[in-house]
């Protein structure tokens, strides 16, 4: 009897076992997903471990990236947050920005959205933006068209870009400063359409290859609508209605 009664009991302990690791391999080796998780960045790869997206505050944001290397962040992106995207030859090819927040003794706050999708191995070609310094606002949807692009010009650019952050105020500083500002105008483009509100006032804006603004429709801040003409210096050629 006493032994029959040790082997119920031991065929009793091997079911409680059992059931106790059932349990704990349903349960406790299940990955378990946060609720919440908190990161001042976050970087996406692909199965390659190749970078394909950032997500991040303005601290641990990004500077520029060309063929996976990665240049001095842009004065345009201090204090930004946002995500950033990068495609398979490691540059980055658009994604969203933001900031806001006081902008001195005078105004009232400053703040900064865009949108943008970059051209391969150039600068964005459309964007969606929101601008406003706390005396201008604008916001709308930017087209530009841009000159083909080469890795090797973009990183010219960029170290050109980094060596103007590295260097103290002066002479050799306003120098390099002026280099980057004419390769950057050089390779860059214009703006050829604009279309939303600026300062209260709605409209589209087509413009020639030389970025000179050509056509403009408009509806002012008093509901006045107004289509214009102007010729290669600005000047309004002819309106509608007359004036």
């Amino acid at each position: 009897m006493r032994s029959h009664a040790l082997a119920n009991w031991s065929f009793a302990g091997n079911v409680v076992m059992f059931v106790a690791l059932a349990t704990l391999f349903a349960t406790g080796f299940r990955s378990q997903q946060p609720a919440v998780l908190t990161v001042e960045r976050l970087n996406i790869v692909d199965s390659s471990g190749r970078l394909a997206l950032v997500l991040s505050n303005g601290a641990q944001f990004p500077g520029i990236m060309v063929a996976g290397k990665e240049y001095v962040k842009p004065r345009g992106r201090a204090g930004s947050a946002g995500m950033i995207f990068y495609n398979q030859a490691g540059d980055e090819v658009g994604g969203i920005v933001y900031r806001g927040g006081p902008n001195g003794p005078r105004d009232t706050s400053a703040a900064f959205g865009h949108l943008s999708f970059d051209q391969w191995k150039q600068n964005q070609v459309v964007a969606l933006e929101y601008l406003d310094n706390g005396r201008n606002k604008s916001a709308g949807l930017r087209v530009w068209d841009r000159p083909p692009g080469t890795p090797e010009e973009r990183e010219a650019l960029s170290i050109i870009g980094q060596q103007v952050g590295a260097t103290q105020p002066g002479p050799v500083r306003d120098s390099l400063r002026r280099e980057y500002m004419r390769r950057d105008i050089a390779a860059s483009g214009q703006l050829r359409a604009f279309l939303g509100s600026a300062n209260g006032v709605a409209a589209l804006e087509l413009r020639d290859t030389n970025g000179k603004v050509r056509i403009r429709l408009s509806v002012d801040t008093a509901g006045t609508a107004r289509l214009a003409f102007l010729d290669t210096l600005g000047r309004v050629s002819s309106v509608y209605p007359p004036q």
